[in-house]
């Protein structure tokens, strides 16, 4: 079976300058006919950015944004709101702390 892809000239262009793979998925349009949807690429940016280790997870300060993340097993012995409410002071102490230097 042959199946006929449309690629946009953009994703085209990334695939010859890096030789490498282009994630994404395709939607076909007909049997033999589909067109390829490149997913949106993360990449890390070049700013100085501070992070603080928390036990169930990080906060981030950089130039352009400020970031908490946490993750609770519901397995563990802790009350979810309770590490919510510790963690989530020590990530601020942190954050007034790079924006106080």
């Amino acid at each position: 079976m042959e199946v006929r892809i449309q690629i946009a000239d953009e994703v085209y262009r990334r695939m010859l300058v890096s030789e490498n793979r282009v994630k994404g998925s395709i939607g076909l349009v007909s049997p033999t006919e589909g067109n390829f949807n490149a997913w949106k690429v993360w990449t890390p940016e070049a700013s100085e950015s501070k992070t603080i280790r928390l036990r169930h997870g990080k906060a981030y300060v950089d130039s352009r944004r400020t970031r908490l993340m946490l993750s609770i097993d519901h397995t563990e012995e802790v009350r979810p709101y309770d590490v919510i409410d510790q963690e989530s002071q020590q990530a601020s102490d942190f954050v007034y702390d790079v924006f106080d230097e």
